[in-house]
């Protein structure tokens, strides 16, 4: 239904812009497939040629011309709105017969205008197959002196074919919304227990990223699924993130049971027992809070006497190799800190 409604909207926006330039200025215009036009200082302005590319920093270039006049639209590769003037990291470049370059990255003289040079490029959409980039930009830009300006206004590119790469892999909104819903199918069907729900659950962050560079999200709402998810353990001890918020409070870095300065989440021997966490989970399920040998409701992970017999476990390390798991001093297959 979604990928419906997206192409039913960029067929509106097709509709819209031919409807825009067929008025503007006058002149009747026959809108072709690709296009980069736009009205410079209030006459159409139509390229004869152009390309978009993908550099090895990951910034879309998008340039055209007509004869020697050439406009060069430098932005981010995602879909979305990128504001040009002082301190923006996209530029609007027109480059006169002359050969004077305009930017945006220039700053007016107060003879000319006092107010900087601004604009905006919106990045729209990309092609089925994610090989050609359309979309919308105006921008006021100024010679490197300050005292030559040039305006266009409502600007458009629409299906440049896109080149290069530069390690970035563009892909269509079709097909980032069909990724996103696979590994959602994926992420759903997996228990927070198994061994693959990092994995599976980082996949599928990963997939909802890429929806929002190819689609963009106006309202958030991927962004919104994207914060919420629980994919993180960064101390690998087999719990989660904010599994490790024992106090309930929404803050699982305030959590630090055996009080060494070091919160659980970070901590890879929550209890201090010198027994890794990781391996605390006796019954290899997945789920550390039902292992707990003495049956005093704490679970072992967060026991440092796993056995209640008196003797912290980190004190039943019979051969002093810092390893209890290793000591069993009656033989009988049970190692002593869990040997009641």
């Amino acid at each position: 239904m979604l990928s419906n409604y997206i192409k039913f909207m960029k067929k509106i926006f097709l509709f819209v812009v031919s409807a825009l330039f067929m008025v503007s200025c006058g002149e009747e215009l026959e809108f072709n497939t690709p296009a980069l036009q736009g009205d410079k200082d209030g006459a159409l302005w139509r390229s004869d040629y152009y390309s978009a590319e993908i550099n090895g920093s990951g910034q879309l270039i998008i340039s055209g011309g007509r004869g020697s006049e050439t406009v060069s639209l430098k932005t981010g590769a995602a879909v979305g709105t990128y504001i040009l003037g002082e301190g923006s990291a996209s530029e609007a470049v027109f480059t006169s017969i002359q050969d004077v370059i305009h930017s945006t990255n220039n700053e007016p003289d107060e003879s000319v205008q006092v107010y900087p040079a601004d604009g905006e490029i919106v990045i729209t959409g990309y092609s089925d197959s994610g090989n050609k980039v359309s979309g919308t930009f105006w921008f006021n830009a100024f010679s490197a002196s300050g005292l030559n300006k040039v305006n266009y206004s409502q600007g458009i590119f629409y299906e440049i074919p896109v080149s290069g790469g530069g390690g970035t892999t563009v892909v269509s909104c079709d097909d980032a919304v069909a990724a996103a819903d696979a590994a959602k199918t994926t992420y759903d069907a997996t228990p927070t227990n198994s061994t693959d729900y990092i994995s599976v659950c980082n996949n599928y962050r990963v997939a909802l990223q890429q929806r929002i560079t190819s689609c963009g999200d106006d309202t958030n709402f991927i962004q919104d699924i994207i914060d919420g998810l629980n994919c993180d353990d960064v101390d690998e001890d087999g719990i989660l993130n904010t599994d490790e918020d024992l106090d309930a409070n929404g803050d699982f870095t305030n959590d630090d049971t055996d009080m060494d300065a070091i919160p659980n989440y970070l901590d890879n021997d929550d209890d201090g027992d010198s027994v890794p966490t990781s391996v605390e989970d006796l019954n290899a399920d997945g789920d550390f809070t039902n292992d707990d040998t003495d049956i005093d409701t704490i679970p072992n992970y967060l026991d440092n006497d796993d056995d209640g017999d008196g003797f912290l476990t980190i004190d039943e390390d019979a051969n002093g190799d810092g390893d209890p798991t290793n000591d069993d001093t009656d033989m009988d297959g049970i190692p002593d800190y869990l040997d009641m």
